[in-house]
């Protein structure tokens, strides 16, 4: 029994992310893939918040085109697609950017995706009310 709740702990810590990729929320990423104002809470800007996200991988990021599954979340688990975007990547890239919008303050996941639609990482962000 012991084995068995082993080998389902090693599946699901698998599952959080594929090995060596990384998801970053930036203000501003540079030309290199340097994230600029990196964290996973930021202000609301007015009528729409840019953001851009870095995905990296210690490696090449091995796929063409990657897909980003944007969702608004009510908790850790409960969420709505909001966007469903993706990127075209250069052959042996290190990094990918995307810049996404956000239209309203809020908690949202970001689920990357390969082009086959396998799951390489994920990243929670929150979007807080401008202060008075």
């Amino acid at each position: 029994m012991k084995k068995i709740s082993f080998i389902l702990f090693l599946f699901s810590v698998s599952l959080s992310s594929k090995a060596g990729y990384d998801l970053l929320f930036c203000t501003n990423a540079d030309s290199l893939g340097n994230c600029k104002g990196k964290g996973e809470t930021f202000e609301w800007k007015g009528d729409k918040t840019a953001l851009e996200i870095v995905v990296m991988n210690k490696d090449t990021i091995g796929t063409g085109k990657l897909k980003f599954m944007l969702f608004a979340m009510k908790n850790d688990r409960e969420g709505t697609l909001y966007a469903d975007l993706s990127l075209h990547v250069m052959p042996n890239a290190l990094f990918a950017v995307k810049k996404l919008y956000f239209y309203k303050p809020g908690y949202y996941k970001v689920d990357v995706l390969d082009e086959k639609d396998k799951f390489l990482t994920s990243g929670f962000l929150t979007i807080i009310d401008r202060k008075e």
